[in-house]
C-alpha cells in the first residue's frame, strides 16, 4: 500500500504542477487549481489535528497555516450561503503567524476587523476545537458573523 501511495502522490504532484493557477479543477467543485491544493492541505491538517487530539498531543503551528487562513478568507461567502446568511461586508483581518510575522486580509479601511493568531482562525475555519479562539477578537458585527459561520471545508 505504501508504495502504491508514493506512486499516486508523485503522480498528483506532477498533474497539479502542471496546471494553470487559472484552470478549474472539476473534481473540486470548479475550485481554481491554488484552491485545490489549499484545500488538500487544509483537510490534511485539520484531520492531523483530530489525531493529535486523540492521542492527547498538541500539534506544533507553523508559518504554512497562512494558507488554511487565506482558504478560510475566501471561503467565507461559501460559509455564508451554507449558514443561510447573507453576504458579509467590508471585514479586514489581522493574524500573526507563529513566527510573529503579520498576515492581513481584506480593506485596510473596513469597519470591522478579525485579529489574533492565524492558528487559532485557521482552527475557527475548520471547525476544530480550538482552546486558542479566545486569543481571536472580533471588532464589530461582521466580524462576530463571520467566526460564527466560517468554514472552509464542504
Amino acid at each position: 500500500v505504501l508504495g502504491w501511495w508514493r506512486r499516486a502522490r508523485a503522480r498528483k504532484i506532477e498533474v497539479l504542477a502542471g496546471l494553470e493557477p487559472s484552470v478549474r479543477v472539476p473534481w473540486g467543485l470548479g475550485m481554481s487549481a491554488p484552491a485545490f491544493v489549499t484545500a488538500r492541505l487544509m483537510e490534511t491538517w485539520a484531520h492531523g489535528l483530530d489525531v493529535h487530539g486523540a492521542l492527547g498531543r498538541i500539534p506544533v503551528d507553523t508559518d504554512r497555516l497562512a494558507h488554511v487562513a487565506w482558504l478560510g478568507v475566501r471561503s467565507l461567502p461559501y460559509a455564508c450561503s451554507v449558514a443561510g446568511e447573507p453576504p458579509l461586508g467590508p471585514l479586514r483581518i489581522e493574524l500573526t503567524l507563529p513566527s510573529g510575522t503579520p498576515w492581513t486580509a481584506g480593506p485596510e479601511d473596513a469597519p470591522d476587523r478579525i485579529t489574533g493568531s492565524v492558528a487559532a482562525f485557521a482552527r475557527v475555519c475548520a471547525q476544530r476545537p480550538a482552546p486558542g479562539a479566545a486569543e481571536l477578537e472580533a471588532d464589530g458585527d461582521e466580524a462576530h458573523r463571520a467566526l460564527r459561520v466560517a468554514r472552509c471545508f464542504l
